[in-house]
């Protein structure tokens, strides 16, 4: 036994250099393998995957989309200022049409009488200006308006709302030039530019008659009973 140990420790030294020496190169050719798999996402944070590398869409807009969303709103419609609300309101004037009309007899003021118009349509109508009345068959000229009841707008009636007007019918002395007794009441409504709507409902006068002079008129349409009947 003791005479073969010199040849064998020369073949396991070579065995054992071959083997550090295949260790050593499969280190290095790991390590340069791991190097080429991290060299593109350097720039990434760690555990951070791209858009591309996860599988999703891109989400960034583009410049164009943004410029769109920011950018200056775009304009509305016309405004009563510039015509255009003018306009829609002449289209919807209230008429015969789209309203009931009545004559009622009040105490006060004495020798006065309150009209009233309200809006049977399904649409919202505007009673413009004052009513044009005439009193009597007989009637050369509409009932003259008081000017000073003319309002801050124009009354708007949703469906179902009533507007009023106050009728003087004679001086409360009654001795105005002019007296007759009227025993019929015409009624017109005015459209957006004071003209008469083609038309004339016959209402029904308080009591089937009522004495008219020279005195009487009427008031632009109201909002309320009590604001009419100020007139």
């Amino acid at each position: 036994m003791t005479t073969n140990a010199p040849h064998r420790r020369p073949r396991l030294l070579a065995a054992v250099a071959a083997l550090g020496a295949t260790l050593a190169l499969t280190l290095t050719a790991c390590q340069d393998e791991e190097a080429d798999a991290s060299g593109g996402s350097a720039s990434q944070s760690p555990g951070t995957e791209s858009p591309q590398e996860a599988g999703g869409e891109e989400t960034a807009e583009e410049p164009g989309d943004v410029a769109e969303a920011t950018g200056p709103p775009a304009t509305g419609g016309g405004t009563p200022e510039d015509g255009a609300g003018e306009r829609e309101q002449e289209a919807t004037a209230c008429t015969l049409d789209t309203t009931e009309l009545a004559a009622a007899p009040v105490e006060r003021p004495i020798n006065h009488m309150l009209l009233t118009a309200t809006n049977t349509g399904d649409e919202t109508c505007f009673a413009y200006h004052a009513p044009f009345l005439r009193l009597g068959d007989d009637a050369q000229a509409a009932v003259p308006r008081n000017e000073d009841s003319k309002p801050q707008s124009v009354i708007t009636l949703a469906p179902g709302q009533t507007a009023y007007a106050s009728v003087l019918t004679s001086s409360a002395a009654m001795d105005a030039a002019g007296g007759y007794t009227a025993t019929s009441l015409g009624v017109q409504f005015a459209d957006a530019g004071d003209a008469a709507i083609e038309g004339m409902a016959d209402v029904p006068l308080p009591g089937g008659e009522v004495y008219v002079d020279d005195s009487a008129q009427v008031s632009y349409w109201q909002s309320s009973l009590n604001d009419a009947l100020t007139w």
